[in-house]
């Protein structure tokens, strides 16, 4: 007998990681009464509205170590990506009255991509706050101008291995 895997069991699926712990760059997100579902809690949709603002506060870290004062359409020059894969896993519930923080990690980062965890906690802060919703995302390094392609800029990995705390050596990309 022969079986077929469902779409789910083909997926690819991210590796199970731990809990973010000291992330870099954490926000506080704020929760907007539009962001609700009819059900009073926030619409699923929007948790990836949120990994962007998320994303946009490391980035803004990450300019201030290259020493770049101004971004591109919230991207930093020459480090512009478009997004290959997400991932979003929901762990409870979030309600507008609710205090939101959000961080990310970058676990690898490859010639031309780079990946980032991230988590939304519900709480007085994001080292205390329960967690909500926890998700992952892979990036390719993009050149809108040439609509292609590009190599990872110089000094990318230098930056996030100095703003994690981390050796380069540390972000090695996953063997497919």
């Amino acid at each position: 007998m022969c079986t077929i895997p469902r779409a789910h069991e083909r997926a690819s699926k991210p590796e199970r990681r731990t809990a973010l712990k000291n992330p870099p760059a954490p926000v506080r997100l704020e929760i907007r009464y539009s962001d609700l579902d009819p059900y009073g809690h926030v619409n699923n949709a929007v948790y990836l509205a949120y990994f962007e603002q998320v994303r946009l506060g490391y980035w803004r870290s990450l300019a201030d170590l290259a020493d770049i004062e101004k971004l591109e359409a919230g991207d930093i020059p020459g480090a512009r990506y478009v997004m290959a894969e997400t991932s979003l896993r929901f762990k409870a519930p979030v309600f507008f009255g609710d205090a939101l923080h959000g961080a990310a990690t970058v676990p690898w980062v490859g010639n031309r991509s780079f990946a980032m965890n991230f988590e939304l906690r519900t709480g007085e802060s994001f080292e205390t706050g329960e967690l909500a919703c926890e998700g992952y995302a892979a990036h390719v390094f993009f050149d809108p101008v040439k609509n292609g392609v590009q190599p990872r800029p110089d000094w990318f990995l230098q930056a996030v291995a100095t703003l994690e705390g981390r050796p380069e050596g540390d972000f090695a990309p996953p063997e497919r």
